[in-house]
């Protein structure tokens, strides 16, 4: 019998992640949960699909592919990481988003509390884009979350208002975007 067991105890060890990053996301595009997890030089993200379903996204930086998995029409593609890149960048140029880089968020002054964290307001206006941001000072490993978080936003390419690619003192656990009118 523990011959049977072991197996499982390290395969159950193996799918642990380094990070597991959770989001909602409502927008008119789309809303839901997103998840990342990242170990090593793997990561997963698994996001609502706005046609319906969930799309799943393993992603391996070692080899720069990128595997994504359509559940709802039970497809599945491959592409390069460098591919992946040029279809974001593609695509956020098409939508107007072709912004050049961030400026630093400025304090509003501001403080509130976020679930289990005091935050100090942040805000920026970028290009067509308005932020508002919540950061957490004092949040566990913040730079190493980060520093994970920002190997997968390179890797696929600049989308627009990116919290993790910003230089503010700590983590952002909340964030509002918009667009001028």
């Amino acid at each position: 019998l523990l011959l049977h067991i072991a197996p499982l105890l390290l395969a159950a060890a193996l799918a642990r992640a380094d990070l597991v990053i959770e989001q909602k996301v409502e927008s008119a595009v789309m809303n839901g949960n997103v998840t990342m997890k990242v170990k090593g030089d793997q990561a997963r993200m698994d996001v609502p699909n706005p046609v319906g379903g969930n799309v799943t996204m393993l992603i391996n930086f070692k080899s720069g592919d990128v595997v994504t998995l359509m559940h709802q029409q039970k497809m599945a593609m491959k592409m390069s990481l460098a591919d992946v890149k040029k279809q974001g960048e593609a695509g956020q140029k098409a939508l107007g988003l072709d912004l050049p880089k961030m400026d630093k968020p400025k304090a509003t002054g501001q403080k509130e509390k976020v679930g289990e964290y005091d935050t100090e307001i942040y805000e920026m206006n970028q290009g067509a884009i308005q932020a508002k941001m919540w950061v957490a000072k004092t949040f566990p490993n913040a730079q190493a979350i980060k520093d994970q978080m920002l190997k997968i936003s390179n890797s696929m390419g600049s989308t627009g208002f990116d919290p993790s690619k910003l230089d503010v003192p700590g983590m952002v656990v909340k964030s509002e975007t918009g667009t001028a009118a």
